[in-house]
């Protein structure tokens, strides 16, 4: 065997060793260290390099979208390297098996799960590191390994107060045999995570140095734009290619699957040209189309429940389909509300694109994009080239919120890049759809339905709770199969919190077909099922005339975390002082993810006119990596879903979401948003997920603070919709 064939078997034990069992692989992209020339970093694995110059380069393997994922990850694998933070580089990553979850089996960013999924991983890469550099300097120096420590990125011998920096180290510690069992730091003993450092891409952000998708320029690029028509589900049926290369600037003009691509030498030349031309659309699939007709058919599926037609049920405990209908029929009172929620944009500031380019035998791609497998799955697809010979870089997403979870604006790029290299192989293409593209063609988040019915005793004890929601399957409209009478996930999730004690549930779906390209939005079924849950909680509250916390601290009595969280709201907000007329306030308790949160918004109401006073949120996600970016993100998230509860709305009339721009579709403006305070609890539970946590329960707790203070209890969102507006 070769020593080249013997360093590169030595990267891939390491590479098993530190993922806990994950083989990673390099792709021609990441491949470059077997052998070590002088002057050349040393690659520990896909994640981890040191240069000779005692740079640390992490590579994060998460798509960064403004959530601090990537200080976060890198932070958790230097802590167990014990490196100097003003040493760390942080790289984007490619699209790489090697970065593949031993968990998830994906390499995506979503569900609020990075830190979970990946910290393992990390904290084995950087503790094996670690003790690869020790042995090293213990090698160097003849001594025993247990005589050196780690600090600062050097490793120090304390007996002879010798020091040796990670750079000089380096090259020979990466050749070193992979610790079996690497020793992780306890927590106790954390100086990086858990404390709150500055961002590491701040600087580039500011000075304008960061790449963003739509920032990317290559040599020769040429620049596209699509002609669509406003309509969903529409496809081009005809267009004057010859006229569309007849106008200035314009390179090519061809049909793909979403409409009339044209390429320029500009973007703004695409962008005039596929105005201009002239294109005829089947617009038959959804012209007919609108909101209130949908609006209509989801009240009726309501009633679809029936020997016929039973909804489709979440499965397994705590469900029981035959126990709920008997409680319900049993139960001395009933009591029923229907709530509503419409389409969502995601409205991301970044409008969708990505950059192309297609050789001879191997393609290259440059995308804001949260899947970075199933993207490279697309190059190959579309290309037909090897998956070796498909790159995929990952750059920082101007916002994603599940938008960029979406692989359309990748696929499109493609197509049009391999369809230039059939004349012009080798030219970079980059495709930028319009803002007003972003909002007609989103994917949007589904306007649902949902009823709940509450059986109850006497005494005005929780019996039975059946919650019926209905509209579009986001299942449905990918193509993806549930086993027979299973419930899509996307619309059930949480419809009835399953933290929740009670005797006996059933949370059911029905589903609303519709025309209208859908899609994750940030919180996912719990962007509309918090709304739904714990608006029925305050709904059974003031039918039973308990107080909204009390009865939840009933519901809740056996889970610590739970009661935690909502006493420290009540308490910061303080629930039990009374407000004077027209003031009230409501709460509510989010629990997925892993985390816990609570929010309390206070509202003055004047008429039908509402000042939000100010918003509370306690939240408890276990371990933090950086309080900042958790404090960060609770506040970004409420802000998200006040913005939708607020004002969010995408309707449709013909087949055509009436709204092109943030004028009709406004998310909150600064001087809109209330006083938000965030307090996080620190505790010792593993790390959940931050992200999304605090976007359902603004919502409930808006619509319960505007009950308290009026008596008027919303069900629909959003609010304008019913009447209220905002000052």
């Amino acid at each position: 065997m070769t020593l080249e064939s013997r360093q590169r078997r030595r990267l891939l034990q390491a590479a098993v060793a530190v993922s806990g069992g994950l083989l990673l692989r390099s792709s021609p992209a990441t491949a470059q260290v077997s052998a070590l020339p002088d002057g050349a970093s040393a690659r520990f694995s896909v994640y981890l390099e040191i240069t000779p110059a005692g740079r640390i380069r992490i590579t994060s393997p998460q798509s960064e979208m403004g959530q601090g994922i990537h200080d976060a990850l890198a932070k958790i694998l230097a802590e167990e390297l014990e490196a100097s933070w003003e040493d760390v580089e942080i790289l984007s990553p490619t699209a790489d098996d090697a970065l593949i979850n031993p968990i998830t089996r994906r390499h995506r960013t979503a569900a609020s799960e990075s830190v979970v999924i990946y910290r393992d991983v990390m904290r084995r890469m950087g503790a094996s590191a670690r003790m690869m550099l020790q042995q090293a300097a213990a090698d160097r120096w003849q001594v025993d390994p247990s005589e050196c420590r780690a600090e600062a990125s050097a490793v120090h011998h304390v007996a002879s107060q010798r020091r040796l920096d990670y750079g000089v180290l380096a090259p020979l510690a990466a050749t070193l045999p992979i610790p079996d069992n690497p020793l992780l730091k306890p927590r106790e003993a954390y100086r990086l995570v858990g404390h709150s450092t500055p961002r590491k891409n701040t600087p580039a952000k500011v000075t304008g140095r960061a790449v963003y998708g739509i920032d990317v320029q290559l040599p020769g690029m040429l620049y596209a734009a699509l002609r669509r028509s406003p309509l969903v589900a529409s496809r081009v049926k005809h267009f004057d290619r010859a006229a569309a290369l007849a106008q200035r600037g314009v390179v090519d003009a061809f049909e793909i699957d979403e409409g009339v691509a044209i390429v320029a030498n500009s973007t703004w030349t695409a962008w005039q040209a596929a105005k201009e031309i002239s294109v005829e659309f089947d617009e038959a699939p959804a012209e007919a189309f609108d909101s209130e007709a949908l609006r209509k058919a989801m009240r009726a599926a309501l009633d679809a429940d029936n020997e016929a037609r039973p909804g489709r049920a979440l499965s397994g405990p705590p469900y029981d389909r035959a126990a709920t209908w008997a409680a319900l029929s049993d139960a001395p009172r009933r009591a029923e509300w229907v709530y509503e929620v419409p389409f969502l944009a995601h409205a991301a500031l970044e409008p969708l694109c990505a950059t192309a380019v297609v050789h001879a035998d191997r393609a290259e791609v440059w995308a804001p994009t949260q899947q970075p497998d199933r993207c490279r799955d697309a190059i190959v697809a579309i290309t037909g080239l090897p998956r070796e010979r498909c790159i995929l870089h990952v750059t920082l997403l101007g916002g994603g919120f599940g938008r960029k979870w979406e692989t359309d604006f990748v696929r499109q790029t493609i197509t049009i890049a391999r369809e230039v290299a059939r004349q012009r192989p080798g030219t970079p293409v980059k495709l930028t759809w319009t803002r007003e593209q972003d909002f007609l063609h989103d994917r949007f988040r589904p306007a649902h339905t949902a009823r709940s019915r509450a059986g109850l005793s006497e005494d005005g004890r929780l019996l039975a709770l059946h919650s019926r929601i209905t509209g579009p399957s986001i299942f449905s409209f990918q193509k993806r199969n549930l086993p027979p009478g299973v419930a899509d996930p996307f619309a059930s999730g949480l419809l009835i919190n399953d933290f929740y004690r009670m005797p006996v549930r059933l949370a059911d779906y029905v589903e609303t077909k519709a025309p209208v390209p859908i899609g994750t939005w940030r919180s996912v079924a719990q962007s509309q099922n918090g709304f739904f849950s714990e608006s029925t909680i305050d709904d059974i509250a003031t039918t039973t005339r308990r107080d909204p916390l009390a009865l939840r601290r009933e519901l809740c009595a056996h889970d610590p975390r739970a009661l935690a969280v909502l006493e420290r709201a009540a308490l910061l907000a303080q629930w039990d002082r009374p407000l004077p007329k027209g003031r009230g306030r409501g709460i509510s308790l989010s629990i997925a993810y892993g985390s816990y949160c609570a929010e309390v918004v206070e509202v003055r109401v004047t008429g039908q006119r509402v000042r939000i006073e100010r918003i509370t949120a306690v939240f408890d996600c276990g371990l933090m990596i950086d309080p900042g970016t958790v404090d960060a993100q609770i506040s970004g998230g409420i802000v998200f879903g006040l913005s939708a509860a607020l004002d969010g709305e995408i309707r449709f009339m013909h087949g055509a979401a009436t709204a092109q721009n943030f004028d009709a579709a406004p998310v909150l403006r600064m001087q809109q948003v209330p006083v938000i305070k965030v307090e996080l609890l620190r505790t010792d539970h593993p790390p959940g997920g931050a992200g999304e946590a605090s976007v359902p329960g603004v919502a409930p707790a808006l619509a319960g603070a505007i009950h308290a203070a009026t008596g008027q209890r919303p069900r629909r969102l959003p609010l304008v919709a019913e009447g209220w507006s905002f000052s």
